[in-house]
């Protein structure tokens, strides 16, 4: 997870329910003294939602931890993909500002994104898969 943060990608950690995945997050998160904001994911966010918390995150340089991602609609998956590619390309390119949603926006290069999924199946309600752009944005670890 660290070496995706360093590189400008977001995380994913991955494991069953209830195995300490946004826990490992919050733990590395008040290690490296980043404030850590956890988002429970469902059915009822849009895109622009999760673009207006892209903005916060992004703006006052915390890191975003999205559990049970993969509970958003896969047409929101697709947008938020595109979003996170934005974010993703101005930490890298170390970039000051960028434009997210229509409206420009200050970045602290501090910011970062995580995602947590819990597995498809029974007994964890609706889960979609996520898109093959979406993965490769995202450093996986276990």
């Amino acid at each position: 997870l660290t070496q995706g943060i360093f590189n400008g990608y977001g995380g994913n950690p991955y494991g069953p329910a209830g195995t300490g995945k946004t826990e490992s997050v919050k733990a590395l998160g008040q290690c490296l003294g980043r404030q850590v904001l956890v988002f429970n994911c469902d059915e009822g966010i849009d895109f622009k939602s999760m673009g207006r918390i892209f903005t916060g995150i992004v703006k006052c340089g915390a890191w975003g931890c999205f559990d049970e991602f993969n509970r958003l609609d896969e047409e929101v998956l697709s947008a938020v993909s595109q979003q996170i590619q934005v974010i993703q390309s101005a930490l890298q390119h170390r970039e000051r500002s960028m434009v997210l949603l229509g409206t420009n926006v200050d970045v602290d290069l501090n910011s970062g994104i995580f995602v947590t999924l819990n597995p498809a199946g029974k007994g964890y309600g609706a889960r979609s898969k996520l898109p093959d752009n979406l993965k490769q944005l995202l450093r996986s670890g276990a």
